[in-house]
């Protein structure tokens, strides 16, 4: 996912959902004292509450616009460091260029590398995560870092995909000859069509040493108004592209599109001006987890 401007405009999907997590699973954070600007009173405050400011570090930030625009107002106000990572320094360049501050800061990393930077070990109260986790294979890892970059007694708010009829039609489209030598597993969804995917997270959540974890799987929907829009979001998402070229690239969006009217979990209706509506059922995990306090 290496095109920021595009995503910036389409991406209203996973605006939506992330906007949807913050606004009923926020309150689970454990704050120090003080609830999440526009939470009820008490909202917020943990057990363990935690003195003093508070550093943030967002895990898949992409272009920053969600970190800025929606995250942080969201957030008590004494959080003195914000740190934004992704695996796309395209997109690290862009969020760098656009929102760096004297308290945020943009960083390439991939956080299903073996080593993390030794100076951000062990340097958050809060870790967030959004429509990231669902692109990474190596899940242990992950999870992993994660908990290596939080402080002791430190939580995570994380939400990705755990099923979307879009992996379905990369399992097609590899079947096809021209598109086979393009595409890998690796862009499928590490619990896509897993029977129980909470429970086989929380596995993971729980050998990595997380406490006081919460898995869940939403069913969701999510309306785009006529086909242009869906191909313009897939566009901005989807990681075959890059390796074509003029004509095979609109041929492989042509044959891609034509796969989504015939999926089951994708409804089609058309309305006023016989504009097609698309509407597409999904599966999204929202995770919360906590670092004991005596790590």
């Amino acid at each position: 996912m290496d095109q920021p401007s595009l995503y910036s405009r389409y991406s209203e999907l996973q605006h939506a959902d992330n906007l949807f997590v913050l606004e009923r699973y926020l309150r689970l954070l454990r704050w120090d004292g003080v609830a999440p600007p526009g939470a009820g009173a008490g909202v917020g405050v943990g057990a363990a509450d935690r003195g003093g400011p508070y550093a943030v570090l967002d895990v898949g930030v992409g272009d920053g616009h969600f970190a800025v625009e929606v995250l942080v107002p969201r957030l008590p106000g004494n959080c003195e460091r914000f740190v934004g990572v992704d695996s796309s320094e395209a997109m690290v360049t862009f969020a760098n260029q656009h929102y760096r501050s004297r308290c945020m800061e943009f960083v390439h990393l991939d956080i299903s590398s073996e080593t993390v930077e030794a100076s951000l070990e062990c340097s958050f109260d809060h870790v967030f995560s959004f429509y990231t986790l669902h692109w990474v294979k190596r899940q242990r890892q992950a999870f992993h870092n994660i908990y290596k970059l939080l402080k002791p007694g430190g939580d995570a708010l994380l939400t990705f995909l755990a099923t979307n009829p879009i992996y379905d039609i990369h399992q097609i489209m590899a079947k096809n000859k021209k598109w086979k030598p393009y595409i890998k597993t690796d862009y499928i969804a590490p619990y896509h069509q897993k029977k129980h995917p909470e429970k086989q997270l929380e596995n993971v959540l729980k050998k990595t040493g997380f406490v006081k974890y919460m898995c869940r799987v939403e069913n969701r929907t999510h309306q785009f108004h006529g086909y242009d829009i869906l191909r313009k979001s897939i566009n901005a998402v989807n990681p075959i592209l890059s390796k074509l070229t003029g004509d095979d690239a609109e041929d492989y969006m042509n044959d891609f599109m034509d796969e989504v009217r015939h999926l089951p979990s994708v409804k089609i209706e058309k309305i006023n001006n016989n504009e097609e509506t698309i509407t597409i059922h999904y599966k999204l995990f929202i995770v919360y987890a906590v670092k004991p306090d005596d790590t």
